[in-house]
């Protein structure tokens, strides 16, 4: 039977984003994958676990520099027309030191009909962009469809997306904040690239000084939409400064003790009423919403206003009418690191850059090797035979 390997090195993917991606196929793809996990529940056609989403508990294990995550997932069906991808598990290396560029990932696929692996992705960069990509989706649902000003705290590639996605996504939007704790070298770079990337956006660059306090209040009272993307311990911003009419997108905490916001963000100001990716896991591990006391009756599922009907419409508005303002908490799921993995071996097949590594690949390499092997040995034995060449020369002349 005859296998196929596809390979997709960090450069590749950052070759498919730059230039194959379209902003709308990969909302499209995660609002696919958010609305088969508000699906998956037993009933309403769900008859067995292959008809719903499987998304198994994480994996970890720890060494003395980085912990591995392991999250395997299966959707029931693809998230495009073209694709065939419904299992993947993804790998994680979370450094104890910390590090930037994003942190290192790679996707297995496996084969829908052979269970054979399909492709490998690296998915460095690939997390930070269905986050994005979930975001604006939640943004297109829930905000404003012609926002101006957008604010957003942290520097890492989950803001370097988000920035790029929604000034893409709105080209209503002319004034672009970030917000980082201390000026570095990242940050720096990020607001270098972005005024590069979008000349007629006006993008700018704030620390987290006393000194900048007006200025970032300031940034946050004019935001039509408000993105984090920290590991912070502590509110970003007094949730007093947010307009009326403002959404915000929080996506940094990912464990109980830490948060981005304020209680009174997510009790008040949207009035309790909170579209999450997946209600059990925020729950448990949103720290801004373990803080506030939310239940889960007061979550909305983003997959439930994708999907839309009576249900999703009377949830949209009961979200839209509890406050003054609309959050929406992810933590991620397993379903998006398929769909976005997936979608990148989409985009692959449809380049012929990108070759396959077969069956008939792995016999070359192996003859190549043996070939190599082979020219070693001689190589030995010639050096050899000409050693003894020149001792028979020299015992001649010395005769």
């Amino acid at each position: 039977m005859k296998t196929s390997l596809l390979i997709l090195s960090a450069d590749d993917v950052q070759h498919l984003v730059q230039t194959a991606l379209d902003p709308i196929e990969v909302v499209q793809c995660m609002a696919r994958a958010f609305e088969l996990v508000s699906g998956s529940e037993i009933g309403d056609g769900v008859t067995s676990e292959h008809d719903r989403v499987q998304q198994p508990p994480r994996l970890t294990t720890l060494s003395p520099s980085h912990a591995t995550l392991y999250m395997p997932c299966r959707l029931p069906v693809p998230v495009t027309p073209e694709s065939s991808t419904q299992t993947a598990i993804k790998v994680v290396s979370v450094s104890r030191q910390g590090g930037e560029g994003g942190i290192p990932g790679t996707t297995l696929i496996l084969d829908e009909q052979t269970g054979a692996a399909k492709a490998v992705v690296n998915s460095r960069a690939l997390t930070a962009l269905r986050n994005a990509a979930g975001s604006v989706l939640a943004t297109q649902l829930l905000a404003t469809p012609t926002p101006t000003h957008i604010t957003l705290f942290g520097a890492g590639l989950q803001i370097k997306q988000h920035a790029r996605l929604l000034i893409q996504t709105y080209p209503s939007i002319t004034h672009c904040t970030i917000v980082n704790r201390s000026s570095n070298e990242r940050f720096n770079n990020l607001v270098s690239h972005l005024s590069s990337e979008f000349p007629k956006v006006q993008i700018q660059g704030l620390t987290s000084t006393t000194t900048a306090l007006p200025e970032i209040e300031s940034a946050v009272r004019g935001a039509d939409i408000i993105c984090t993307a920290t590991s912070s311990t502590e509110p970003l911003f007094d949730s007093a400064w947010v307009k009326s009419g403002a959404h915000i997108n929080l996506i940094g905490s990912y464990t109980p003790s830490m948060r981005e916001v304020d209680s009174n963000l997510i009790v008040k100001r949207a009035g309790r009423r909170i579209v999450v990716d997946e209600a059990k896991s925020c729950l448990v591990e949103a720290g801004e919403l373990v803080d506030a006391e939310i239940l889960e009756d007061e979550l909305v599922e983003i997959g439930v206003l994708v999907r839309g009907g009576p249900e999703g419409e009377t949830c949209k508005q009961k979200v839209k009418q509890a406050g003054d303002v609309t959050v929406f908490k992810s933590v991620g799921v397993g379903a998006q690191d398929v769909a976005i993995a997936a979608l990148m071996v989409e985009l692959a097949e449809r380049d012929e850059k990108f070759c396959l590594v077969s069956s008939n690949v792995r016999r070359i390499s192996a003859l190549i090797a043996r070939m190599l092997s082979v020219a070693v040995v001689f190589h030995n034995k010639l050096e050899a035979f000409s050693g003894s060449i020149s001792k028979l020369e020299s015992e001649e002349q010395a005769s």
